[in-house]
């Protein structure tokens, strides 16, 4: 069976339809899947053994399918004004399931998700009284490093776990620091000019550089160095000015020196563009070549099978796919009245 698309949307700011796409990456054709009505998905990731499975993370809880979305199981409701917006299954251990919240939280599985404790909630201040509460936005697991996990927050910062989620350390200091720079200022939702530094959107990690994450933040794209307790500027915004707001960053699972990201104009912008990096993250060279962006560039997803196949959407619902590596490229828009799209998975 062909690989699938998988396109997470919401109509908080657009459309009328909430939930999760599915299309065939040999197909034009959009099936809805079927989540409850209403379900805003925020994250969706394709099991690396079973493709019939994936999780979503959404407004409501953490969901499951074991028949690639028709049919749906909600492993933990939310509580409160608990929504998830992150999954992450451990790339060394399969049966380890780790999923984000907000506000700040996290669960974990070590049974391949049949049950979840909420882990301690991390020792992280709010840095931005005023923004909506911190949600982590994605996490990584490079396999050599087991217990250490990564995980980006919108609006704030970033941190790192040494003991698999059970207590967790601040790396935003230098991401405030960095945002003195005139530059990388950027104050939207509060005051605060450290703001757009601290308003990450996506993380990974290559197991070729273990202890080096990359954020695809406001104000561009970033390397860790030091663990984490230092931050450099990959100048994304060399190749245009006004394209450098980092929404998407990933490892390409065939290869750890390849990296993609996805950068814009700004959050509900009006241009995008896909970067392949070949060199974990030294030089970045646009790829989506002969296609028109109308939108914030929000996601890549990559085919684990087929590393010639690459897909990105942007929020207004545009998909693009190629099986040649950039070489040509196909658009396929999501169907009309479909929300944002702020989320892909390939598998």
């Amino acid at each position: 069976m062909s690989a699938n698309l998988y396109v997470g949307v919401s109509n908080r700011t657009g459309g009328d339809v909430s939930g999760l796409y599915r299309r065939a990456v040999d197909s034009d054709q959009w099936t809805l899947c079927g989540l409850p009505p209403r379900t805003h998905v925020h994250a969706v990731t394709v099991h690396p053994d079973d493709p019939a499975t994936l999780y979503a993370a959404a407004s409501s809880g953490l969901y499951r399918t074991r028949d690639r979305g028709d049919t749906w199981t909600r492993l933990i409701e939310s509580e409160g004004r608990e929504q998830f917006w992150s999954v992450l299954i451990h790339p060394g251990d399969h049966r380890i399931i780790l999923t984000g919240t907000a506000p700040l939280g996290l669960h974990r599985s070590d049974d391949g998700g049949e049950t979840f404790r909420r882990m301690p909630r991390p020792a992280i201040g709010e840095r931005l009284v005023g923004a909506f509460p911190s949600r982590i936005m994605r996490m990584a697991v490079a396999p050599s490093r087991p217990n250490t996990i990564w995980a980006g927050l919108e609006v704030n910062g970033a941190m790192r776990s040494d003991d698999g989620g059970e207590s967790w350390i601040d790396l935003s200091d230098p991401l405030v620091e960095l945002s003195k720079q005139p530059h990388l200022g950027s104050a939207i939702l509060t005051k605060d000019t450290a703001e757009g530094m601290l308003d990450i959107h996506a993380l990974c990690v290559s197991p070729a550089a273990p202890d080096t994450p990359f954020l695809a933040l406001r104000m561009g794209l970033f390397r860790g160095e030091d663990r984490g307790g230092a931050w450099s500027d990959l100048n994304i915004g060399q190749h245009a000015a006004h394209l450098r707001y980092g929404r998407d960053v990933v490892v390409a699972p065939w290869d750890p020196a390849t990296l993609f990201a996805c950068v814009a104009d700004s959050s509900r912008g009006q241009a995008g563009r896909l970067y392949k990096s070949t060199d974990i993250g030294a030089t970045w060279t646009q790829i989506d070549r002969g296609i028109e962006v109308h939108s914030t560039m929000m996601a890549v997803a990559v085919d684990a099978s087929e590393p010639g196949r690459i897909h990105c959407v942007a929020r207004q619902g545009q998909t693009f796919s190629t099986a040649d590596g950039g070489a040509s490229w196909r658009e396929i828009p999501l169907p009309e009245g479909a929300g944002a799209a702020v989320a892909a998975a390939c598998g």
